[in-house]
């Protein structure tokens, strides 16, 4: 049996295993394991020569595809991200002069919208600079276009409104994460504005279902900022989206039919000039990224 036989029969295992229902996650992962063993290193490689070499590029392609999707039903973010990057030297057949994949501009697509969720928005549009702008019509990529539209409008409705209509089951985690991002950067703008409102007010706009969802949102929320106020100091503080410059600890606490933003009294930048140049220097990145 050749290199490209065996290849091809563990990847056509972990595809009947992926598409079987109920699906083995864990078990898919460790077929996965055994095909990338086979195809993406040694006699399989992408610099592989021979009569199979075109066959060899088509099976390392559809490998990281099915991986791709394997890593979003897993919730594993980097895993996606590694192998989308991966996959690039596939996306428009390359050297190996393959044909370009269906399921290209579907990957494509939830990789912009998992940077957009992210709030990695410079990268969003360094990585929109790549796809060619007859694509940008594709349904897959159009969407996650408009939602940066919607985001950047403030315009959390339109996004509610396209959890609905996602081209893909696969946007659905997505979506999910791009609606956190949405309500942190709302919850940012309250705790700004007000030292307090009502509950019911307040789980309204940060879109969640009633008082007790609203309560869980809190607790996550305290979680997380206390986590970015241990961070090391020497991290990244640039303001984005979610991540403002720091101006002391914010919490928030439901009680007697209100929510209240507890603000702290030690800040750790006392001085409005620092706040403004770490304001500039964070859009300043941005738009070099974007331009």
């Amino acid at each position: 049996m050749s290199s490209y036989d065996k290849a091809k029969g563990l990847f056509d295992a972990f595809k009947s295993g992926f598409e079987a229902t109920p699906c083995d996650l864990d078990k898919c992962e460790q077929q996965l394991a055994q095909v990338k063993v086979q195809v993406l290193t040694g006699a399989l490689s992408s610099k592989a020569a021979g009569p199979d070499a075109a066959k060899e590029q088509l099976l390392a392609r559809d490998t990281l595809e099915l991986a791709c999707f394997l890593s979003i039903r897993r919730r594993d973010i980097s895993g996606f991200e590694r192998h989308v990057a991966q996959l690039k030297m596939y996306a428009s057949g390359g050297s190996s002069g393959l044909e370009p994949s269906a399921n290209q501009h579907p990957i494509q697509g939830l990789y912009l919208l998992h940077l957009l969720a992210a709030d990695r928005i410079g990268e969003f549009h360094t990585e929109l600079e790549l796809i060619q702008f007859d694509d940008h019509e594709n349904k897959y990529i159009k969407q996650p276009i408009l939602l940066e539209r919607f985001l950047m409008e403030g315009n959390y409705v339109k996004i509610l409104e396209a959890q609905k209509e996602v081209p893909d089951a696969n946007c659905s985690f997505f979506m999910e994460r791009l609606l956190e991002t949405v309500r942190q950067k709302v919850g940012a703008s309250l705790e700004r504005s007000y030292d307090h409102l009502p509950a019911e007010h307040a789980a309204k706009m940060l879109i969640v279902s009633d008082i007790a969802a609203l309560q869980e949102f809190v607790v996550k929320e305290n979680e997380r900022k206390a986590a970015e106020e241990t961070d090391d100091p020497m991290a990244d503080m640039t303001p984005s989206l979610t991540r403002r410059a720091p101006m002391g600890l914010v919490k928030w606490e439901v009680k007697d039919g209100k929510l209240f933003f507890v603000k702290s009294s030690l800040k750790r930048m006392e001085i409005p000039a620092l706040d403004v140049m770490t304001n500039t220097i964070g859009y300043a990145t941005d738009l070099e990224r974007i331009v």
